[in-house]
């Protein structure tokens, strides 16, 4: 009888939230929403589609102790399967990780691999859970499966899957992955109604993955097919898992997720705007704040008082170390702060 696993893709560090987010400690860890973090509440939710047996995570070294201790915390220490963690020997990338996780993962040539980001927000977890049914019977029936997202705005932040014929059983032909748009041709892509946003989640066959990778990159494959690639690890090209085989397969399906209140959560402006609830005049205050005559501002301050009167706009994050001050909008920008501080060699604040 074949099983289902679930990948879990937690190896990425990040600053996009920055001065919340660190290098060494990235969104995928915090707790933004709830009382449960990131990582905890993609856990939650591929529980619901397999067992705690099978599921791993993948991540670096400099993680593994994040991983174990949130991971005990949500399901107790004695209940985590043997070799939970896949550690990657280095960063390299999407396709590596998740080659070398199907690799030590011991599963049939007919199982099924589900594979996730671990620091995206799902509000339903319903909707996402019945989306995942359907990418796994695309994937019984011989294709590799992504998850597609419906898009809500006309967004310059994400690659696009181009929906093509419809199948039976509620799953779409991929016609084509589509970089970062611009704006005028993002919002072409919502009028028209076939575009959807590419959130990296794949569903397939270890059997399937071989064949559709042996064309797609003879490279990744000759590696792959030697069952060898954490002994070469360090020598394997930098490649995420849509430039190596996605956009390149031949068999791929795409399953429609729709009104999921999904985000990625790639900015102070995506946590005001997809994640946390705003008041009546669209302020988002987290911690220990007051707003006067303010409106559309987003504060984070768990310690001192923070008091925003007669602004609009704002985005105010205060952390022990670092107070961070932009305009809603701009908070994407974040990246050439930590560029600067780099720079300037303030790396312990990065």
């Amino acid at each position: 009888m074949r099983k289902i696993y679930g990948l879990i893709l937690s190896g990425g560090s990040g600053t996009r939230l920055w001065p919340l987010s660190r290098e060494n400690f990235p969104k995928q860890f915090l707790t933004l929403h709830g009382d449960k973090t990131l990582l905890q509440n993609t856990a939650l939710r591929m529980v619901n589609m397999i067992p705690l047996e099978n599921l791993r995570v993948i991540s670096g070294l400099k993680f593994h102790d994040l991983v174990i201790s949130q991971m005990q915390n949500l399901f107790g220490a004695d209940n985590l399967p043997e070799n939970f963690i896949i550690e990657e020997p280095c960063a390299r990338g999407t396709a590596p990780a998740i080659l070398l996780a199907v690799e030590e993962l011991g599963a049939n040539d007919d199982d099924v691999i589900i594979v996730v980001p671990s620091d995206a927000f799902i509000r339903n977890t319903k909707t996402f859970t019945e989306a995942l049914k359907i990418g796994v019977k695309a994937a019984d029936e011989g294709f590799i499966a992504t998850l597609g997202i419906a898009p809500t705005r006309p967004e310059t932040g994400f690659g696009y899957i181009k929906q093509g014929r419809e199948f039976a059983g509620g799953y779409y032909e991929a016609e084509a992955f589509v970089e970062k748009p611009d704006l005028k041709t993002a919002q072409e892509y919502l009028s028209e109604g076939l575009y959807l946003w590419n959130g990296g989640i794949f569903i397939f066959t270890p059997k399937k993955l071989y064949a559709e990778l042996e064309h797609a990159d003879g490279e990744l494959f000759a590696l792959a097919e030697k069952k060898n690639l954490r002994g070469n690890f360090e020598s394997v090209k930098n490649i995420s898992f849509d430039n190596a085989l996605m956009e390149k397969a031949k068999n791929v399906a795409v399953v429609p997720l729709i009104n999921s209140g999904w985000s990625d959560v790639g900015s102070w402006d995506a946590l005001h705007d997809d994640v946390l609830d705003c008041d009546e005049n669209r302020n988002v205050i987290t911690g220990n704040a007051v707003t006067l005559e303010s409106k559309n501002c987003f504060v984070y301050s768990l310690e001192k008082l923070a008091v925003l009167n007669d602004v609009d706009d704002l985005i105010i994050i205060d952390t022990p170390d670092a107070l961070f001050v932009t305009r809603r909008g701009a908070s994407q920008e974040v990246r050439n702060v930590v560029k600067f501080l780099k720079n300037n060699n303030m790396h312990d604040k990065v």
